[in-house]
């Protein structure tokens, strides 16, 4: 199946995937390929990705999101939210140290 992450910046992530674990408003949800459509609210959390099935939780690509809108269908999973940060980012420190 495949994940779209798309933030106001622009797209994060349009690739195939196994599973995605996504913070909803009614608790986590874990998607996997043919689940059944589904329109829902993200809450604010982490987007958990495993990008194929013989990978570990270990493994697993980490996105912090500031909530929006999770649409779930046949194709694949799109996720629109203002912002979302992978776990390997760094947060962009504009702070004058001087």
């Amino acid at each position: 199946m495949n994940l779209q992450l798309i933030t106001l910046s622009g797209v994060k992530i349009d690739e195939p995937v196994y599973e995605v674990i996504l913070p909803t408003t009614s608790g986590e949800i874990a998607v996997f390929p043919d689940h059944e459509p589904l329109v829902t609210v993200a809450k604010a959390g982490v987007i958990q990705v495993r990008r194929e099935r013989q990978h570990s939780n270990e493994q697993m690509e980490l996105y912090a999101i500031s909530g929006g809108v999770i649409d779930i269908n046949h194709a694949g999973i799109r996720v629109l939210v203002d912002e979302a940060d992978h776990g390997d980012e760094q947060p962009d420190t504009h702070a004058d140290r001087g």
